[in-house]
């Protein structure tokens, strides 16, 4: 996908630390990470607001074994911030009029890995899916051959600014299979789609922003053993309990 600059280096942040990570500290820098978009999103900061919805929509996509965490609920009152502050900026967004691929050339491709976040996290007919869908359709319905021609060669020039072999190899896979596209309906007129000025409960930002955050009042702010979730923090003193070597010797 086309991503912004910030975008993928958010995206890329969090993915290196949750690669040894299990699903409570992935749900962790999710967290962490919503928290820094709402802030954004109150100071209706959308130029900084963006980048950082696009590295969590990615994130999201790649890791998702934080949704099999025990606590269901926490798990669905993130999913279900997600998607209202992803709509509140995109609405953000529409009302300083820069909702349009010229104000944003990797427009489309995060509408459609919210879309795409959205199946991933088993939620295929979210409101905040539809919504994305929605805009795609209304946007980008109008296309051209020579506008398909343009993107992919942006694609092209993209490509050619990725410096790591393996990264690249995949992207050109990817990149050529959506040069084939081309004549085939494109992904945002299939589905459901809804309007993003359509007044929705599960899209206020406010009541749903408040119940997320009455629930994690009670809930632990870290591990429950140990002074983070990223073990490289932990002194030797702090790793001995867990390490089998100093087991029994330590029971």
């Amino acid at each position: 996908m086309m991503i912004t600059v910030k975008g993928r280096d958010i995206a890329e942040e969090l993915r290196v630390k949750a690669e040894d990570f299990f699903p409570y500290a992935t749900l962790d820098l999710v967290e962490t990470t919503v928290k820094n978009l709402h802030s954004k999103v109150t100071k209706k900061s959308w130029n900084d607001a963006y980048p950082i919805l696009e590295g969590l929509t990615v994130f999201i996509s790649l890791f998702g074994d934080w949704t099999q965490c025990d606590d269901g609920r926490l798990v669905k009152l993130t999913q279900k911030v997600y998607g209202a502050l992803a709509v509140a900026v995109l609405r953000g967004l529409k009302k300083d009029n820069k909702l349009d691929q010229a104000s944003l050339p990797s427009l489309e491709s995060l509408l459609h890995a919210i879309v795409d976040c959205a199946e991933t996290l088993g939620d295929d007919d979210a409101d905040y899916a539809s919504v994305a869908r929605g805009i795609a359709r209304r946007l980008f319905k109008d296309k051209t051959d020579a506008d398909f021609a343009l993107e992919q060669k942006q694609r092209e020039s993209w490509l050619a600014t990725i410096t790591d072999e393996e990264d690249r190899e995949e992207l050109t896979s990817i990149i050529q299979e959506m040069a084939k596209e081309k004549g085939e309906k494109p992904w945002y007129m299939k589905g459901s789609v809804c309007s993003e000025d359509k007044r929705i409960s599960s899209l206020s930002l406010t009541p749903v922003w408040k119940e997320y955050k009455t629930y994690l009042s009670g809930v632990p702010e870290g591990p429950m053993r140990g002074p983070s979730w990223d073990i490289r923090h932990w002194s030797d003193a702090e790793k001995r309990p867990f390490q089998f070597k100093f087991m029994d010797s330590d029971m």
